[in-house]
């Protein structure tokens, strides 16, 4: 069984009255869609030093991760796009095709929203670029699974913000459909500026401005890397901005609040972890593990539309309980995070 399971309700099993459009039971209809978003470490920064493992040690985790949560759709970042680093791969020319060809070996059906490269004549490489917008959006790329997703267009924004030019950040997004109940939706992934402040700030307005234009009525799926967590003087401006675009929060979060008085998802798994652990094994060093009632302190986020229900969130990190130690080769300094939302 997919993720996206069809939820029909009770008023809806009984036949329809004679002359009523069976459509009519279609509109009304609602599905759980599972969105993800996961920074996978890019595999330019490859080394061996402690818990660190290099790219082809770490993505059998990051797959295993990936399709243990059964998504419909996930944003992830830091799927390095040159083909510089081919001999570091498995089985892709690129990073970000190097994950899809292992999902989908490992038993997935994921395609990409965009599968070139760079934006130029040639897209497969920068060198000698000449510029053609072929909606590319470097590191930072939107997997959606065909059995339950179909994918009706797709762009990229490049932030007029910037810090140097050899990896530029962008905001890739995907209007989308589900195949279940034909409910379409605006997904969206990013990697703001990890250093500096000011420019982070400029490119989290841009990506609003962005988003609000493209929506036009649809549900809004805002997935990435913010580099802001609730403690951050950033986050008391942008969790309510967020919010009053119209695409808050999955968890309902506040500004330096870490026990949400009014929670918005119906259930959570692994939620007082942190999302970025550093690679550390102990999960008791990223995350309020005896105080559980407690979130932690995420960089990565999920972002829905204020109209959605949030049926559940988790952290996914794969845990030993008896000793508090992650389990195998640790897949990334991020752990994935993952929402079940109700889409109709």
């Amino acid at each position: 069984m997919t993720a996206l399971s069809l939820l029909v309700p009770t008023a809806l099993l009984a036949s329809p009255a004679a002359g009523e459009p069976a459509a009519a039971e279609a509109r009304q209809a609602s599905v759980d869609l599972r969105v993800a978003s996961y920074n996978v470490r890019s595999v330019s920064l490859d080394q061996t030093a402690g818990e660190i493992r290099p790219w082809r040690e770490r993505r059998g985790m990051v797959i295993a991760n990936i399709l243990s949560e059964s998504v419909d759709v996930i944003g992830v970042q830091e799927v390095n796009p040159s083909k510089a680093f081919a001999s570091r791969l498995v089985d892709g020319r690129n990073q970000f095709l190097d994950l899809r060809n292992g999902l989908n070996k490992a038993g997935g059906t994921f395609a990409l929203t965009n599968r070139y490269a760079f934006n130029c004549k040639r897209p497969s490489t920068q060198h000698h670029c000449k510029k053609k917008n072929r909606g590319a959006s470097q590191s930072d790329r939107i997997l959606y699974n065909t059995q339950t997703i179909t994918l009706v267009k797709q762009g990229k924004l490049k932030y007029a913000a910037q810090v140097g030019k050899d990896s530029p950040a962008h905001m890739a997004w995907a209007v989308l459909r589900s195949n279940v109940n034909g409910a379409e939706f605006l997904f969206t992934t990013t990697h703001l500026d990890p250093k500096h402040g000011k420019v982070r700030s400029k490119q989290w307005r841009e990506m609003i401005r962005k988003i609000n234009d493209l929506k036009k009525g649809r549900p809004v799926v805002a997935t990435g890397d913010f580099n802001t967590h609730k403690f951050s003087p950033m986050a008391k401006r942008f969790l309510p901005r967020m919010k009053q675009a119209g695409y808050g929060d999955v968890l309902n979060q506040q500004y330096r609040v870490t026990r949400i008085a009014h929670p918005r998802a119906a259930t959570t798994v692994n939620a007082w972890m942190n999302t970025a652990n550093k690679f550390q094994r102990d999960v008791r060093s990223f995350g309020y593990w005896n105080e559980q009632f407690r979130v932690g302190n995420n960089i990565d986020w999920i972002w829905a539309d204020n109209r959605l229900p949030v049926r559940e969130y988790k952290v996914v990190t794969q845990w030993d309980p008896s000793t508090w130690q992650v389990n195998g080769t640790i897949p990334s300094d991020h752990n994935m995070v993952r929402a079940t939302l109700g889409l109709g």
